[in-house]
């Protein structure tokens, strides 16, 4: 695992702010230790979701978190032992959920750190296997592999295929799609190389982005889109305008799956990658109740947009701020991964241990059973639970949520 080229569709990392004067970008192997304090991480939420009894522990305790130099309070989960658990401590029955992880087809251990070269492009530190959400989705019994523009994620699906190959061999049903391959050429694919040593990303996020018809560096000129560009609910799938998702990769879904419908969703202040911190649905409407859709208080989207949602009985939800805004020096993320969360069902929810203000929206106002696990280290990695897991399949189907839509 690496910390990765850099690429002209958005800054990954720039370092600490006394440095970005003197260095444009920080790129190179992890340190094993990080490396191994991440893998611990996503073992013990792998665990967690495989377990049918698990216990969210009555009490707020403290830990300092050395990464960021700050005591943080947390909520803390584990796996039910009828010998140490506490009659206060709230215990949840679940259903065992499989988890799968990718497959190594060789003796040699996985490798991020030596150069790809295409026609297009060449890369020496690659992204690694942090956030299979971003490339990979599943529509249905369809999976399919996102076209991404980031040349040093452009080779990631293939450490997914001994998976892939193992489902497709188990289900006579799935299909497997990927779009035409972008090139992820630097020249061709964006308008300016250089774009971001002329732009400050604070700048660009909160006037140039809706000042220019929310235009990115990423052209028109192939079709891209990562994975987490999109959620799915039912029968609609909503598209984020971002800086990884062009309009071409909006048309090649909409002819690809005409029998579902697809929305483009616009985010003033925000925009760089991906969806799933922006709107994070939590429960469709029904005959009994509201629907209830997570909204990241930073990233409001388009009110004109919002309205199909409240006029098909969604409730809109406004998240509690992160428990901190600071993460570790060369961290590939922000501090809005706080709304970074796994829905399992429309009653239980996946959340990193310390957002103790979302717990008690989603435990205490909202009756959803919520599970806490560690996963700080892997923000650092670029994603938070949401992005680290990616669900290849749900008994839900395609349900028609929104019908209103005039």
């Amino acid at each position: 695992m690496c910390y990765p080229d850099d690429t002209p569709s958005y800054p990954w990392h720039t370092g600490p702010p006394s440095l970005r004067r003197y260095i444009r970008t920080i790129s190179g192997p992890r340190p094993c230790r990080r490396i191994e304090a991440a893998q611990a991480q996503l073992d013990n939420l792998a665990d967690l979701l495989r377990a049918e009894s698990i216990v969210v522990a009555n009490s707020i305790d403290e830990i300092f978190d050395e990464d960021v130099g700050q005591v943080l309070s947390r909520k803390q989960t584990s796996i039910a032992d009828s010998s140490q658990t506490n009659i206060n401590d709230n215990i949840i029955q679940k259903n065992k959920i499989d988890v799968c992880r990718p497959l190594n087809s060789s003796q040699e251990p996985l490798c991020f750190n030596y150069q790809l070269a295409t026609p297009n492009f060449k890369t020496q530190y690659q992204f690694g296997l942090a956030c299979p959400r971003d490339i990979l989705i599943t529509f249905g019994d369809t999976v399919v592999e996102a076209p991404t523009s980031i040349h040093t994620r452009y080779f990631e699906s293939e450490y997914y295929k001994p998976l892939l190959y193992s489902l497709w061999r188990q289900d006579s049903n799935m299909k497997w799609l990927q779009p035409p391959k972008p090139t992820c050429s630097l020249i061709k694919m964006f308008h300016d190389v250089d774009y971001w040593e002329k732009v400050n990303t604070k700048d660009y996020n909160k006037s140039i982005f809706a000042n220019s018809g929310y235009k990115t560096n990423l052209n028109e000129n192939e079709i891209a889109f990562d994975a987490a560009d999109i959620i799915r609910m039912g029968k609609d799938i909503f598209y984020k305008k971002a800086a990884s998702a062009n309009n071409q990769g909006l048309y090649w879904l909409r002819r690809t799956f005409p029998h579902l419908r697809f929305h483009m969703m616009h985010f003033p202040t925000d925009g760089s990658y991906h969806l799933d911190v922006s709107l994070i649905p939590l429960r469709p409407p029904t005959s009994g109740s509201h629907g209830l859709i997570l909204l990241n208080q930073n990233y409001p989207p388009l009110a004109s947009e919002m309205k199909l949602f409240t006029d098909n009985d969604w409730h809109p939800i406004w998240a509690p701020s992160y428990s901190t805004n600071d993460v570790p020096p060369l961290a590939l993320c922000t501090g809005n991964l706080n709304t970074n969360i796994l829905s399992l069902n429309d009653h239980s929810v996946v959340i990193e241990e310390c957002e103790t203000s979302l717990y008690r929206l989603l435990h205490d106002e909202l009756d959803f059973d919520v599970i806490t696990c560690p996963f700080r280290v892997l923000n650092e990695f670029g994603g938070g639970v949401h992005c680290g897991m990616n669900i290849i399949y749900l008994k839900s189907g395609f349900n028609f949520f929104f019908v209103q839509f005039f």
